[in-house]
Formats: structure tokens, C-alpha cells, sequence
């Protein structure tokens, strides 16, 4: 089954994550044709008040990458400069179930590969973030 027969089949399937039922919402035939919503205030890794988080992938002190669910979307968030600094960028695009279960099997280099490819060619945001609160935000193309 193709990438794309699979996205479509997810359409009124429901999933359990963490213990939580969620309903998937059809994954749009254009990559990022959903952006996440970033509210000015928030924190990066949970970037409106309804937004959960999914899983960490990289646990710091804020945890800097992960996957996150907002409006029965998924999508990974990751801090693409500034780690552990006042000021620092951050980037987040949807993903789908095949990108969420290469993420899950992903660790190290191949962590750091997937996500780079993951915000490749495709509509992404981008927020700044001052003292761990988001700044501004804006749609992106890497």
C-alpha cells in the first residue's frame, strides 16, 4: 500500500496515544496544507492551550524536539537553533503515521537526519522564542 492509500485510510480511524483515544483527521494530499496553530505567549512545545504533547525525543530542559497532537493533527516540533539560549528558533510541520513510526524507530544521527527531512520541501512554521515563550511565528518553505 502506498504512502498515499495509507494516509487516506486513516480518514475517520481513530487511534490510541498515550493512553488517549484521538480521532485522525484525513491527512491532506499536500504535506503542511494544515499548519499548526502558534499562540504569541506559549511555550514552544505546547504552542496553544489544547495542544498535547505525544512523545520527547530530545528530553532537555525544555524538551527541544518531540511530537505533539493539535486538533487530532500530529506534528513534530523541533528547536532548529538556539538550544539552551534566551533566544531561539523553532520549527514544526504535520506528519503522518508512517513519518510518526520512523520517528519512534529513529534515535542519534538518524534522529537528526529524519527531522531535517521531514521540514524539507515542505510548508513548515517558524516561531522565535524569547525566555521559552513564543515571540512571533510565521509560515515557512524549507
Amino acid at each position: 500500500m502506498g504512502d498515499d492509500a495509507l494516509c487516506e485510510e486513516q480518514a475517520g480511524r481513530h487511534d490510541v496515544i498515550d493512553g488517549k483515544v484521538i480521532e485522525l483527521r484525513p491527512f491532506s494530499r499536500r504535506r503542511g496544507s494544515d499548519p499548526i496553530r502558534l499562540q504569541i505567549g506559549e511555550r514552544p512545545w505546547l504552542p496553544t492551550p489544547d495542544t498535547r504533547v505525544v512523545e520527547i525525543y530530545e528530553e532537555c530542559d525544555p524538551p527541544t524536539a518531540g511530537l505533539i497532537e493539535q486538533d487530532g493533527r500530529l506534528y513534530v516540533f523541533d528547536c532548529i537553533d538556539g538550544r539552551g539560549s534566551k533566544v531561539s528558533f523553532w520549527a514544526y510541520t504535520q506528519v503522518d503515521a508512517i513519518e510518526v513510526s520512523r520517528l519512534q524507530n529513529a534515535a542519534g544521527d538518524d534522529l537528526i537526519r529524519l527531522l531535517d527531512a521531514l521540514f524539507a520541501d515542505r510548508p513548515s512554521m517558524a516561531a522565535l522564542v524569547f525566555d521559552n515563550l513564543i515571540e512571533s511565528s510565521t509560515p515557512i518553505n524549507c
